[in-house]
């Protein structure tokens, strides 16, 4: 069973790794959570250690699921994918006018 989840959840944490880096980019977090204001510093730094983070538990999986070469190439695919459904996400969201004003 732990073999069975453990795909998903490198490529979920791949994704949370760049959700967390694109909305350190002023232009989005602007367009996702607050239009009003740029993101504190505090919460720039705490989102990048978040995606180091999960950068770093996505390639401790891979590695245990598939050895030091193929975990190794297994995560730079994984993280490939994950930033592209971020890059797809943020251009939905930001065509489809949901904004952090539309939603407050």
């Amino acid at each position: 069973m732990a073999d069975a989840l453990s795909l998903p959840g490198l490529f979920g944490l791949c994704y949370l790794a760049f959700a967390a880096l694109a909305l350190t980019v002023e232009r989005h977090w602007r367009d996702l959570i607050d239009p009003r204001r740029a993101p504190p510093r505090r919460t720039v730094f705490r989102l990048r250690l978040a995606a180091l983070l999960c950068m770093a538990a996505a390639l401790s999986v891979a590695v245990r699921q598939g050895g030091t070469a193929f975990g190794i190439l297994l995560w730079v695919l994984a993280l490939s994918a994950g930033a592209l459904a971020v890059a797809a996400t943020v251009t939905w969201r930001t065509r489809n006018g949901k904004t952090g004003a539309a939603r407050g």
